[in-house]
């Protein structure tokens, strides 16, 4: 076998070495995504479990503020910060949704919440003094749900 005839086999083998190392780099990136993607679900599952038990240990004053009678500065001061709670996690989950971590499922359901959720008493007032404070994107979106529209 000449010199030539080598290094024809070494080129070979050279393309199948590359051949194998980028499938297993394919193999490895797709199994890094998938754990990424769980990750951040947890970590959004994690936020709202955090909401929620706020939320449960302060039922009494999300119930007067429902309904509106005697509020003082301490309870209108609760009721921004807890609008600016909610948006911190509805943009966390718009971005999450934007960049393809949340499914289409989770979305839908999260958005008629989010609708709800800004027919709420004072929400108009909050948005236009915290609504520069949020992402462009994120702020339009929610300016497009204020001007009424609705998902699909």
């Amino acid at each position: 076998m000449d010199l030539d005839a080598l290094g024809n086999i070494g080129d070979l083998l050279s393309g199948i070495g590359v051949v194998v190392t980028l499938a297993y780099l394919a193999v490895q990136i797709r199994r890094n995504t998938a754990a990424v993607s769980a990750q951040v679900r947890h970590s959004l599952s994690d936020f709202v479990l955090h909401i929620s038990i706020f939320r449960a240990e302060h039922a009494d004053r999300y119930a007067k503020l429902k309904s509106g009678e005697h509020l003082t500065a301490g309870d209108l001061e609760f009721r921004y910060w807890s609008h600016m709670q909610m948006m911190l996690h509805a943009e966390t989950y718009f971005h999450h949704f934007g960049i393809g971590l949340m499914p289409e499922s989770h979305w839908s359901g999260y958005v008629r919440y989010i609708e709800g959720y800004i027919e709420s008493d004072d929400f108009r007032e909050f948005w236009e003094d915290a609504g520069p404070t949020f992402s462009t994107g994120f702020r339009a979106w929610i300016d497009a749900k204020l001007q009424g529209e609705r998902a699909p």
